[in-house]
């Protein structure tokens, strides 16, 4: 099954709705600026292995940063020409596989994938954690690290995908993801990277229209990952009327459908921080809300 995916990167704004006052927004950030940026605008391995004890938020985060890209510059991966805003290509039509892990080498890569995307876990569990008054805000957010398959359908046909962590929302059985993570693997292409991120989205987005009982509503999901050394968001939007057509008659030979991206940050450097850390608290804010077309939300609120 082909489909044609239009990609463009966008700002925060247009990315994701604020829904809190510019104070509140202020304070998130304030509140999410770890110890290692108060005092240098680029991160120091000296400083993440001798971490104030009195300052503990996000060293783990960090811990487990140092030790990805540790990882990058032993295979030569630690290079400034990754991320989305060096790689994507505007319009690319892509063969969803059966299972979206029998592409390139993938399989092949799986603990690495996997590893990414315990950081990005780790990151929003810590952001999570911090942001005053979110667990009072909506239904709880739990953070998952096994691999999972989910299933979706098109065309009457099955696929499956494997999500390598997720928050979720609602009891762990019935993994309800509000937003799942994505990796990278060496040589991946661009068509493999979206067949990778699309493929994910189409099964969180199964898995929280299962929980409605309304039938096909319009749903957005969105997805953190890195390439390289930087971390993205992705956000895509599935009408009702897409997905009904969709799931019963599959894609048209000339189908077309939008991805939204965030530009790399480079969680190493200060700059980059702040503009990311603005994003996800956003994101956290927004899911929770009751005003994202997210069902598992939908329903748990």
């Amino acid at each position: 099954m082909s489909v044609t995916i239009h990609s463009k990167i966008t700002d925060i704004d247009s990315l994701i709705p604020r829904v809190v006052d510019c104070e509140t927004k202020d304070k998130d950030v304030d509140r999410l600026i770890p110890c290692i940026f108060k005092q240098a605008d680029i991160a120091d391995e000296n400083f993440i292995l001798d971490w104030p004890k009195e300052d503990f938020a996000f060293n783990f985060f960090f811990c487990k940063l140092y030790s990805y890209r540790t990882e990058l510059e032993a295979y030569g991966l630690l290079k400034d020409n990754m991320g989305i805003s060096n790689i994507l290509t505007p319009s690319e039509t892509i063969t969803i596989p059966r299972k979206s892990w029998k592409v390139s080498t993938r399989d092949h890569s799986s603990l690495f994938i996997h590893a990414q995307c315990s950081v990005s876990r780790v990151l929003m569990e810590s952001i999570y954690g911090n942001l005053e008054g979110i667990k009072e805000q909506g239904p709880r957010v739990q953070f998952m690290s096994s691999t999972r398959e989910l299933k979706y359908t098109i065309g009457g046909n099955r696929y499956k995908t494997k999500v390598e962590g997720a928050a979720i929302v609602g009891p762990r059985a019935q993994y309800l993801p509000i937003l799942s993570f994505t990796g990278w693997f060496e040589h991946q292409t661009w068509n493999e990277f979206l067949i990778e991120t699309f493929s994910v989205m189409l099964g969180q987005l199964t898995r929280n229209l299962s929980i409605l009982h309304t039938g096909f509503t319009d749903q957005e999901v969105f997805i953190v990952g890195f390439h390289g050394p930087y971390l993205h968001i992705a956000r895509g939007y599935f009408s009702k009327d897409l997905i009904r057509r969709v799931h019963a008659e599959g894609y048209s030979e000339n189908e077309t459908f939008s991805l939204e991206f965030t530009r790399g940050y480079n969680l190493w450097l200060k700059v980059d921080w702040l503009e990311a850390i603005r994003a996800l608290a956003r994101l956290f804010r927004y899911l929770l809300s009751g005003k994202a077309k997210v069902g598992a939300v939908q329903v748990n609120m």
